[in-house]
């Protein structure tokens, strides 16, 4: 078995911290401003060559906050967030790629207009054809204007979904530690 490379521990004081908003206290140097979770995510977020291995996550919780079943009942309100935020992150990840497609094919059809227009118009009007050259700048720059947005998102915009999916996955199999402040 891989060795632990992600360890991540916690202090939060009550177990309803882990997921909720907190209420921050900027008067309180120990208030915090994001939930655990987020908290989580954040910091496996920026390690994201090692999310093939196994991590763990350390909890810590006031004396009367931990019962017996704490660690269990954490554990299985973590696998159903994560779960559910892995097929939401599939589910944007699709859906940009279908909008992405449709982008290009309008991106398309709207490129194959303009050089069709613009070659009959150097066609028809011949004083244009001396700033034809102009002409084939302007009209380079437009496609490559017009591209630019399905051709990022296609290549790049899905990336932060896709990170966000393993970054779950690992949480999915992390070993949770619960333990008294």
């Amino acid at each position: 078995m891989s060795e632990i490379k992600i360890d991540i521990a916690l202090s939060l004081n009550s177990m309803e911290a882990f997921f909720a908003e907190p209420d921050a206290d900027p008067f309180d140097p120990e208030s915090r401003y994001i939930s655990g979770i987020d908290d989580v995510v954040a910091q496996m977020r920026l390690k994201p060559r090692d999310l093939d291995n196994p991590s763990r996550l350390t909890v810590r919780l006031p004396e009367t906050a931990v019962t017996p079943d704490t660690q269990s009942t954490l554990k299985a309100a973590l696998d159903r967030y994560c779960s559910a935020k892995i097929v939401e992150n599939q589910q944007t990840i699709n859906e940009l790629r279908i909008s992405s497609r449709r982008q290009a094919i309008s991106a398309l059809i709207i490129v194959i207009l303009l050089v069709v227009t613009t070659m009959l118009l150097v066609y028809l009007v011949p004083e244009l054809q001396v700033i034809s050259g102009a002409i084939a700048g302007f009209i380079g720059i437009a496609i490559w204007v017009i591209f630019w947005d399905p051709i990022y998102n296609y290549v790049y915009a899905w990336r932060p979904n896709a990170l966000d999916i393993n970054v779950f996955k690992n949480l999915l199999t992390t070993a949770l530690v619960v333990k008294n402040i």
